[in-house]
């Protein structure tokens, strides 16, 4: 079954020239040699190949095509084509990638959960939790999903198209809300949790279909030391534990291992905090407050405190369709996890237009009368601006008419404050002390409307802030979110992402557009420390992500 040594180097040597092995669909502007060392995959080809042909009822001599089909943040996707025209996906997650056991075990057993409910996933052939295997990878082989990426034509849908497609995928949000599960977490065959590991029997799932809830899978609880951390990373029974669980699991490892260091973002932050270091004692003293309030953050009826079980990423390239604009698949359900409905509750990203009044205030949306009056330019903006609205407008609607609760969480008192003291507390630490607090000292403006009880005896807030502290942190989140927006609007004209990534294309281009921003801001900086920030934390050089030193 194995090659000759000399032949596995040959197959090697000419597969990493081909770019079967290293990241080739774009470019960082900085750290890009950390970046493409994250996601180099050794792996031993002819053995992956011969699997899958062996999986799916073959031999090795009907494999007559093997390529890279896409590569994303977490995994590196490839496309096997058999003589009978028959194709497979094979996954294999990035050597960086985590929970390294816990992702493939829970995506596989999550796709498998799913598809009993109805939901159009692809059929699992084999997949391993181990690189210790003749592939030398983790790896997932599934069915090649029929049809073509809804991304493909996501913005030249007409509005019937638009419509069909939003009630197909609020239809599979409600299939996936009506499960009942009997905790928060992520699911797992029970055969791929050890006996040590904490888990939750999924009633009426047996028959070879052993489903339970173990950990939560989320990259989050993993990220950095948390995977070594002694942590209770569920399953939870209840709300208040997830809510607490949050902000305990950020506490222990910055106790542990946070140290003083830059906040992230560049010059810019570094100015609204006078050039100076950020203690991690500011923000551990806001997770301690946020410990404190969080069981009151959970709402008083039971059915918006249900397990729920969502995809965490529901655009457009992660929808497969056919000609008719019919759902045939939905892929990438890595790191998926189980939490109570109104932490689960939201619109997805592509199709919500908040911060526009028209969807807000849930008015149909109409182009302007005067369309044909407007120059080219003016209308492709009407034709945008209409797209963006008539989604969110289709979404709601379908949602109010096929999944009630989670339309009627989206309208509970102050459900977004609710969701943003959740992910901001569990959003690992990079030198931001000011998000967390000014939301802490929002829910204490706002505790009568938001803390929830049982008996609806509405407790005393049991934190506080003096309010000249307490306004002089929310001036700092105002300075903070014009950063931040000043900060989006570059990456944007650059075309590059959060993180770096830029279409190999545009390469060039934002390396110059960088050093023409850098070379302006020296110019224009009035005293050394600026000056010192802009040459040493440009944001767009190669730099310490941990910022520490």
């Amino acid at each position: 079954m194995h090659m000759s040594a000399m032949q596995t180097a040959t197959s090697v040597a000419d597969l990493a020239d081909d770019g079967i092995f290293k990241y080739t669909s774009g470019r960082w502007l900085y750290n890009e040699s950390l970046r493409l060392h994250e996601r180099f995959i050794k792996f031993n080809v002819e053995n992956l190949k011969r699997l899958a042909a062996a999986v799916s009822g073959r031999t090795e001599g009907d494999v007559v095509g093997f390529r890279k089909l896409a590569e994303g943040g977490f995994n590196r996707t490839f496309e096997i084509t058999m003589h009978d025209g028959f194709q497979l996906v094979a996954r294999l997650p990035y050597p960086s990638t985590v929970p390294k056991h816990y992702a493939v075990a829970s995506e596989v057993a999550t796709m498998d959960f799913v598809r009993s409910y109805g939901v159009p996933v692809p059929k699992i052939y084999d997949y391993s939790t181990t690189a210790q295997n003749s592939i030398g990878s983790e790896y997932i082989i599934m069915e090649k999903v029929l049809g073509r990426e809804l991304g493909e034509t996501w913005f030249r849908l007409s509005p019937e198209q638009r419509l069909k497609v939003t009630k197909q995928v609020v239809g599979i949000e409600s299939k996936l809300f009506s499960i009942t599960l009997p905790a928060n977490g992520s699911i797992y065959y029970k055969k791929d949790l050890s006996s040590q590991v904490a888990s939750l029997e999924i009633p009426g799932t047996s028959g070879g279909k052993d489903f339970c809830i173990g950990p939560n899978a989320q990259q989050v609880w993993w990220y950095k030391e948390r995977g070594q951390l002694s942590l209770d990373r569920g399953p939870f029974r209840t709300s208040k534990e997830v809510l607490q669980a949050a902000g305990q699991r950020e506490k222990t490892w910055m106790t542990q291992y946070a140290q003083t260091r830059y906040p992230d973002g560049g010059p810019l932050h570094m100015e609204m905090h006078n050039y100076q270091k950020i203690s991690p004692a500011i923000h551990i003293k806001s997770l301690s407050d946020y410990v404190q309030i969080a069981e009151y953050l959970r709402p008083c009826q039971d059915r918006f405190n249900r397990p729920i079980l969502r995809h965490l990423d529901l655009q457009p390239n992660n929808i497969f369709v056919s000609d008719s604009m019919d759902i045939s698949g939905i892929i990438d359900w890595q790191h998926c996890a189980i939490l109570p409905l109104f932490l689960n509750a939201g619109i997805p990203q592509e199709f919500q237009n908040y911060g526009d009044l028209v969807s807000e205030q849930g008015i149909d949306p109409r182009l302007p009368e005067d369309l044909e009056l407007l120059n080219s330019s003016e209308q492709d903006d009407a034709y945008e601006t209409h797209r963006r609205r008539q989604l969110h407008f289709f979404y709601m609607t379908c949602t109010a008419d096929l999944n009630k609760d989670h339309f009627d969480a989206l309208q509970l008192s102050h459900w977004a404050l609710r969701q943003k003291l959740f992910q901001h507390a569990g959003t690992p630490w990079e030198g931001d002390s000011v998000t967390l607090k000014a939301d802490l000292i929002q829910a204490t403006r706002v505790w009568q409307q938001l803390a929830s009880t049982n008996d609806h005896d509405i407790p005393e807030c049991p934190i506080a802030y003096p309010e000249a502290d307490a306004e002089a942190w929310k001036q700092l989140e105002f300075k903070q979110n014009d950063a931040n927006d000043f900060m989006a609007k570059i990456r944007n004209f650059m075309k590059i992402n959060l993180n770096g990534w830029v279409p190999s294309e545009f390469y060039d281009f934002a390396k110059d557009i960088s050093q023409e921003y850098k070379a302006e801001a020296l110019k224009e900086a009035e005293t050394d420390m600026e000056k010192d920030a802009i040459e040493n934390h440009w944001p767009f050089d190669d730099h310490d992500e941990d910022l520490e030193s």
